[in-house]
């Protein structure tokens, strides 16, 4: 008997064969259906929700999977995610197998090498990345409507395959109810049979229901990339409501709220798995205010790296809630992460082209890149090395007169690589299109059922996408040293500075030392901290023109993701004094250790910054006793900062000495969290070159 995770590729496999001369919609529906159940567990000992994820698996049908990709091998180990009809090409190499499965897996390798979106992606671009996406579920119309009031949307829908596909798609979360149900009933858990039972013929009416329905579409359509998209606001009515009837208690509501949390941090991925709670144009503020007490209660006990709760906060938001939220940052060491939407969005507004209205829909996708929810796609979009970039236009400039000479040719390299990526984005979602209709996400995004179109069709309000940007410090700040040494003091030549690159800075050590002592971002130094605006600001405008020449909806730039350490150990010597093989700056933060001038100094430069952008994270390392015994003066810091135009804030509270202990007895720090910029991580488990960065890391104090 073969392995039952191979049984289930082939099936899969033998059925997208089988079904391909049906519509886009009714194959994919019907491969779903055997996707799921499938092999999903059902509830285990201790349990009170349903939604477990399946074991590995290697055949996916669905939005976005997290696989080998098409050239994975050994050394070029890399995986990534995969959307839509999805092979994991890393299976020959790690999966315990026997001759028989082997040859199965072997032969299920080769046919998806050419029929899975993401080898078909990497066929029509030299980029090669990931090629799959996320989204943010519409759970105010979720728990509004149940799974009966969407049924009742797509039956009224104009026949076609699109409805056929949708109601298919359907049928299958229903299977899924009803095995969870059974299973539920085979343990002796009537609590959980209730809930499943009652979210199968009615709108969510308790807590519990909402949670659970949440947390089976969620597994559905996302999988191990959870995006829970202003829960308080879907939740409030229903939890303000059992609580007032005396139906619940808030102990209670912490307990199912906490055991939800559990769920998403066993299933999700530790570098994604979102949820956000707060913000303007709520229509329900008073109860959702109320729901997100309870949930920060439950994440002052909780203290995982997912998910990563996200507050938005506002001027005229209720000031226990942010109090509150300082209490779980003490309390958590990172949690929630807070973002400013006074701030935020009418730069949204401007960076998307959109009124201040749908600018409220903002969501801080994965590691923080922005995406407008729930009306469209997270498209995933390559990460951009921007010192790298940066080096080649400056060594094919020759040796302009000029320092804004210089800049200029700078940014028509950065125009030919936004439009590449633009490109890019468009060949994603033509590929995607022509295969799949991404029917669990079209049930969920606005405005797939109104539109009667799937997702990628004409169904998502917005297509679009926010470049993941690495190394702006960096860069801006090497452009700051070359402006210095090269155009206004005249002392070195640009070819002078780039030989000191490839040297790594061996035998130019006068040099290092000058660029290392001219100012850096983070210090409250007008001229740098403007070259890096400058720097954000323009490629930003790049970026915006690339993707309304290739019809995008929007195109911006973020900094949110930390693969800065990743592209940093690749990369060499860059002008702002980094060695070869040191991560980048990571995220809208100063290079590790150069912000010399205290906590004010670095909320001054941050805010010098150019606001219209794709989301931008910025990290904070606070000692605990700052936060905890200084509190009104952190608050009041703070009240500064938000009001000034700080967009956002990530946390790692720590005591001094504490990472340095966790590096030498790391079995007696399982609890230290340390935010890598787009996530959350244990610092135990993080690579060593990882840990020194973050170690070098200014810590306020």
């Amino acid at each position: 008997m073969i392995n039952p995770i191979i049984a289930q590729a082939v099936e899969i496999t033998e059925a997208y064969k089988r079904y391909e001369n049906e519509p886009i919609p009714i194959r994919e529906a019907l491969c779903n259906k055997i996707q799921y159940p499938g092999m999903l567990p059902g509830p285990q000992e201790g349990d009170i929700f349903c939604g477990r994820c399946r074991e590995r698996r290697i055949v996916h049908v669905g939005t976005m999977a997290f696989f080998g990709m098409p050239d994975y091998t050994p050394e070029n180990n890399f995986v990534g995610k995969n959307g839509g009809y999805s092979f994991d090409y890393s299976a020959p190499y790690n999966m315990k197998l026997t001759d028989e499965e082997r040859k199965i897996v072997e032969e299920l390798a080769a046919y998806w090498k050419t029929e899975s979106n993401q080898a078909i992606i990497r066929e029509n671009t030299d980029i090669k990345f990931d090629g799959g996406f996320s989204g943010a579920t519409d759970l105010d119309m979720l728990v509004t409507k149940g799974l009966p009031g969407i049924k009742d949307d797509v039956l009224a829908m104009p026949e076609g395959e699109f409805k056929d596909g949708l109601l298919l798609t359907l049928e299958t979360v229903e299977n899924v109810c009803l095995f969870y149900l059974k299973s539920a009933k085979e343990m002796g858990r009537e609590d959980i049979a209730k809930n499943i039972d009652g979210i199968m013929n009615h709108p969510p009416k308790t807590v519990a229901e909402a949670l659970q329905i949440i947390l089976i579409f969620e597994l559905l359509f996302h999988e191990r990339h959870y995006e829970i998209h202003q829960l308080d606001v879907a939740l409030g009515d229903v939890y303000a409501k059992e609580i007032d009837e005396g139906n619940l208690t808030q102990e209670q509501a912490i307990a199912l709220i906490r055991a939800f949390y559990e769920t998403i941090n066993e299933n999700g991925d530790a570098t994604v798995c979102r949820l956000v709670m707060g913000g303007k144009g709520r229509r329900n503020e008073k109860n959702a205010n109320r729901f997100i007490e309870t949930a920060l209660k439950a994440e002052q006990l909780h203290k995982r790296v997912t998910p990563q709760v996200t507050l938005r906060i506002y001027g005229d938001m209720n000031p226990d809630i942010l109090k509150l939220a300082y209490d779980t940052i003490c309390e958590t060491g990172t949690m929630p992460l807070l973002y400013n939407d006074d701030a935020i969005i009418p730069a949204v507004a401007e960076a998307f082209g959109v009124s201040l209205k749908e600018a409220e829909s903002y969501y801080p996708v994965g590691c923080g890149e922005f995406i407008l929810a729930p009306h469209g796609p997270a498209l995933l979009i390559t990460n951009w090395n921007i010192p790298e970039t940066v080096d080649q236009a400056i060594r094919a400039a020759g040796a302009p007169d000029t320092f804004e000479e210089l800049y200029e040719a700078i940014m028509a390299h950065i125009k030919i690589h936004a439009m590449k990526l633009a490109r890019y984005i468009n060949v994603v979602t033509e590929v995607h299109n022509k295969k799949n209709a991404f029917l669990m996400a079209s049930l969920v995004i606005n405005d797939c059922i109104r539109r009667n179109k799937p997702l990628l069709d004409g169904g998502a309000r917005y297509i679009g996408v926010s470049i993941m940007g690495h190394g702006y410090t960096n860069t801006a700040d090497g452009l700051t040293s070359i402006k210095k040494l090269v155009y206004d003091e005249k002392k070195y030549t640009l070819n002078q500075i780039t030989e000191a690159l490839d040297a790594n800075f061996i035998g130019y050590e006068d040099l290092h030392k000058e660029i290392l002592a001219i100012p850096k971002y983070g210090n409250d130094d007008a001229i740098a901290d403007m070259m890096v605006a400058r720097l954000w600001r323009d490629m930003g405008a790049e970026t915006k023109k690339a993707g309304e020449e290739c019809g995008l909806d929007f195109h911006t730039m973020a900094s949110a993701n930390p693969h800065g350490h990743f592209m940093g150990k690749e990369m060499g010597a860059t002008a702002d004094g980094r060695l070869k093989g040191i991560p980048y700056a990571i995220c809208n933060a100063p290079t590790a250790g150069n912000d010399k001038n205290g906590l004010t100094a670095l909320m001054n430069s941050i805010i010098r910054g150019t606001p219209a952008n794709g989301g931008a994270t910025t990290n904070f390392k606070i000692s605990h006793d700052f936060i905890s015994k200084e509190r009104g003066k952190f608050e009041a810091l703070f009240a500064t900062y938000w009001a000034s135009g700080g967009q956002q804030a990530s946390f790692a509270i720590l005591n001094k000495g504490d990472l340095e202990a966790a590096q030498k007895e790391p079995e007696k720090y399982p609890h230290l969290m340390i935010r890598m910029g787009g996530w959350t991580a244990r610092f135990i488990d993080l690579e060593p070159f990882i840990q020194e960065e973050i170690l070098t890391r200014t810590l306020h104090q």
